[in-house]
């Protein structure tokens, strides 16, 4: 995991190899604003909602420092970066792989042996 607190927990998907991140900003407890640019280094400041539970929120772009969530609220979030979390000093232990794979943007293809 990237970041919880009481009411939010922040997870991401990543490949080495692929610009593309997906953050997982899920509220299990009362609507909140976080401010994920604060709390987590090297984050963009904005991100695309790709897919949320309140489906009005899907395809916005949301700023880094003031993601609004409900009770109950699920974001999916897309941004890219250079700078994969699994890579980070601060993330390596907090990173669970459950079996690797690489991307290749030469060939456009995901692999298992790298």
């Amino acid at each position: 995991y990237i970041w919880n607190d009481t009411n939010v927990f922040v997870y991401v998907r990543e490949l080495d190899g692929l610009d593309q991140v997906f953050m997982m900003v899920l509220n299990f407890g009362v609507g909140t604003v976080t401010n994920l640019q604060s709390l987590v280094p090297g984050i963009p400041s904005e991100a695309n909602i790709k897919l949320s539970t309140i489906f009005s929120n899907t395809g916005k772009v949301v700023n880094m420092k003031t993601i609004e969530t409900q009770k109950g609220e699920g974001l999916i979030l897309e941004y890219r970066t250079s700078k994969p979390f699994h890579m980070m000093d601060n993330f390596k232990n907090k990173c669970f792989i459950a079996e690797k794979a690489c991307y290749s943007s030469v060939f456009n293809l995901l692999y298992k042996y790298c």
